[in-house]
């Protein structure tokens, strides 16, 4: 606990494409928050482990209080996993002497404490990657796909942008004639800023933000298909059938037998009516009765909220949510 009797947090939600950082005290209230690119430990640890330093020194200059005033820091980081990339960010935590200070998590579960209070529910964040979370009777966390974008993970943002892309590179000599596709191309010219396909793919493939810019293409895709563009339909549907067969592999772990389903949300992809629709369909065999749910407040909140519990400190979401919280960015 600092001078001023504040207990002082700091969650972050980094995903593939954007990263979020808040800074909130134990009493809910939020003081400042700060978004950034994408900060996956698999994609580029050593960028990922800069960006999230910066946002950490930026969200307590915004504050106006010193480093040494924060008492907990959860990280909500896809590519957790990798050892490599946590090593990396520790390291530079300590040259500011905040490692002791700081976890580090699965974006997934920082979500799962917001969208499944009481360890209870599934998961499916579908957003520029995918993971579908549970917790068992035993309290063991279980878990669908979240391999990775590039690691075969079908469904995500990434997956959906990517599809159209190959659908483009593989037709590329019939593009014009075909509306289907020439729709598909316009919205990729005008994503990348560019008036040529070949000279577009050429700058992603260079690019440092190509999963962030791939990723970006997901929405776009989706809102064809919704009006009718038979190539991005059926790039939707592939992907919410895999991510039915997700979640329908997660129940049967779980031995989950009732006809009623409550599934929480996560990620932008998710919370697209359309695509949703869709993904409903495709369950609809196993669960007439779907319900979804979706959190009001950033994951980044999951995250210090899991920080601060190893101080012995609990945050109410009630709390936070008074306090004037931040939706999901």
């Amino acid at each position: 606990m600092n001078k001023e009797d504040r207990f002082y947090i700091i969650g972050v939600d980094g995903g593939a494409s954007k990263t979020r950082g808040i800074l909130f005290t134990d009493q809910g209230e939020t003081i400042a928050s700060i978004i950034d690119k994408g900060s996956n430990l698999s994609v580029d640890a050593e960028i990922a482990a800069s960006r999230i330093c910066n946002i950490i020194n930026n969200l307590c200059s915004v504050a106006d209080i010193s480093t040494d005033y924060v008492d907990a820091i959860g990280l909500g980081l896809a590519g957790s996993s990798t050892q490599d990339g946590r090593d990396m960010v520790f390291g530079k935590l300590d040259n500011i002497k905040l490692s002791q200070r700081t976890i580090i998590m699965n974006d997934a579960e920082a979500a799962f404490i917001l969208g499944c209070p009481g360890d209870f529910g599934i998961l499916v964040t579908v957003g520029t990657g995918i993971i579908c979370i549970s917790r068992n009777s035993e309290g063991k966390s279980i878990r669908q796909a979240g391999e990775g974008h590039d690691q075969g993970d079908v469904g995500s943002g990434y997956w959906i942008g990517r599809q159209a892309l190959l659908n483009l590179t593989l037709n590329e000599t019939s593009v014009l004639g075909d509306q289907d596709l020439e729709e598909i191309m316009s919205v990729f010219l005008k994503h990348a800023n560019d008036e040529e396909f070949q000279v577009a793919m050429e700058k992603l493939n260079e690019s440092d933000d190509a999963v962030f810019i791939i990723a970006g293409l997901a929405e776009s895709i989706i809102g064809l298909a919704e009006k009718g563009n038979e190539v991005a339909l059926s790039i939707v549907q592939e992907a919410t059938h895999a991510v039915s067969e997700y979640i329908i592999a997660l129940t049967d772990e779980l031995d989950y037998d009732e006809s009623h389903i409550v599934l929480s949300g996560n990620g932008s992809i998710i919370r697209n009516d359309f695509f949703r629709k869709s993904l409903n369909d495709d369950l609809r065999f196993n669960f007439p009765d779907i319900k979804w749910t979706f959190s009001s407040i950033s994951p980044a909140y999951g995250a210090g909220i899991l920080a601060a519990k190893i101080h012995d400190v609990d945050i109410k979401v009630s709390d936070i949510v008074k306090g004037d919280a931040l939706a999901p960015a």
